[in-house]
């Protein structure tokens, strides 16, 4: 309130507020955590499994990418206000559920037709989890804990990425490389209720994540049906909203300037991001036919998850006092710089030194940009808001999907010539658009930005 002055919290009183946080946050970083053991393996396995187990071209598994993030961008507009209508944990246990059975049917789908029905039926599932999930942190948390809330909630997923690679992709996919030829071959597998199955590896991984859905499920269940309802003592109490319908509910943040001014910066930031999906799409295809089927591609980019546990709560801790637009500027500058190092050759050494590029930028905008996302909307209002402020992202993986198959085909192909470095200039010089734009725009994006301690 006007007249009266806050006193300025230290960091360490501020991490001691944290732990006395209700049981509930640490629940959702449980569940964060074994869901994201599924999707950090899924993301990277996806072109592969089109490729490998049903035959797809480059292309092709681009243009089935793109369809599937064509529906998340469908989804994403109606998943937050689902949640603000019937409650954060009814859709988490919805979305865990849907993402345990769609996962295992894409690791038994028996044809193509059956594996892009799971696919795409999975798009909910994966649509929903990070928004829902981070109106979950916003209401588990207070004023003073939530910017160390949302780091903390960062490395909760990114300890999932760190563990993926060298535990559940590299390891599985050593288990079908045939020794002689370095080739991965189908295994026949004796499945419980099922019997014998011939798997692949990409298929066995697919049903990794269906263990890890289930028991994400079980975690989310042990969240008390009113925490979401509670007040936080240190804010005014909220006035309390009657329930609406998911589109008045859509039609009220439509209905938002600052809405709209923060979905510009989320447009630009969102060609920073892109380069994170090429590392899904377009890095696993381009650095096995670089350095062969035996190449660790699971443990290498579980180095950008293993230095994020380090470098995002030590980014929050120096930059909690500046400004979130100023730490979100700096940071998409660095990582956009990251596809030109792989211009300098396709060595481990150039694909360490990219990946600690990317990652230092992204701890600086990222956990920010999640705790941003929910500190500008309304109370009861917040997962409309996120999961409204993820269709930028979205629309970056549906531009990612088609244009890596026609990147890897020309540029990267699996017999034929080669010019790597022309594919990362590529992405590179697109995604250097962002940061840019944002810089040119930010008298306007950053109109009336709060200060740091504000977007708490």
């Amino acid at each position: 309130m006007a007249g009266t002055a806050e006193r300025e919290t230290t960091l360490a009183e501020d991490l001691r507020a944290l732990l006395r946080a209700p049981r509930e946050l640490w629940l959702i970083y449980l569940a964060t955590f074994f869901e994201y053991l599924g999707i950090f393996s899924f993301l990277p396995t996806l072109p592969l499994w089109l490729s490998g187990d049903f035959g797809m071209t480059d292309k092709q598994a681009g243009w089935w990418a793109a369809t599937f993030s064509t529906l998340l961008t469908l989804f994403v507009f109606l998943v937050g206000s689902i949640a603000d209508s019937i409650g954060v944990r009814r859709t988490l246990l919805l979305s865990f559920g849907l993402a345990a059975v769609t996962r295992l049917g894409m690791a038994l789908a028996p044809s193509r037709q059956m594996a892009i029905a799971t696919l795409l039926s999975f798009g909910f599932a994966y649509a929903t989890t990070s928004p829902v999930l981070q109106t979950a942190v916003q209401r588990a948390s207070s004023k003073r804990t939530r910017a160390f809330a949302f780091s903390f909630w960062y490395v909760s997923f990114n300890l999932a990425g760190a563990m993926c690679g060298p535990l559940i992709i590299d390891p599985t996919r050593r288990a079908f490389l045939d020794p002689s030829t370095r080739k991965l071959v189908r295994k026949a597998i004796s499945l419980p209720f099922v019997g014998a199955y011939e798997m692949s590896a990409h298929r066995a991984i697919m049903a990794v994540g269906f263990v890890f859905a289930l028991i994400a499920v079980f975690v989310v269940a042990l969240l008390r049906k009113d925490f979401e309802h509670r007040v936080d003592p240190e804010e005014e109490a909220p006035e309390a909203k009657k329930k609406t319908s998911p589109l008045v509910a859509l039609k009220e943040v439509l209905g938002d300037k600052i809405f709209w001014r923060f979905m510009m910066l989320l447009v630009l930031l969102s060609l920073v991001r892109m380069m994170f999906q090429h590392m899904h799409f377009t890095w696993p295809k381009y650095v096995l036919r670089e350095q062969g089927e035996g190449f660790p591609m699971g443990t290498v980019w579980s180095f950008n998850s293993m230095l994020i546990l380090v470098l995002a709560p030590l980014g929050t801790a120096l930059t909690r006092k500046r400004r979130p637009f100023e730490v979100l500027l700096l940071g998409a500058f660095i990582s956009a710089l990251s596809p030109f190092v792989l211009c300098l050759g396709s060595a481990m050494r150039f694909q360490i030194a990219m990946i600690i590029v990317l990652t230092i930028g992204e701890a600086l905008w990222s956990p920010r940009l999640y705790e941003y996302n929910v500190s500008i909307a309304p109370r009861g209002r917040e997962a409309t808001y996120v999961s409204l402020a993820s269709l930028p992202y979205f629309l970056a993986k549906f531009l990612v999907g088609p244009t890596s198959g026609y990147l890897l085909e020309r540029y990267v192909p699996a017999n034929g010539p080669r010019n790597a470095a022309m594919l990362w200039a590529i992405i590179g010089f697109t995604t250097m658009m962002g940061p840019v734009g944002i810089f040119l725009l930010r008298g306007w994006i950053g109109k009336k930005d709060p200060p740091a301690e504000a977007t708490a």
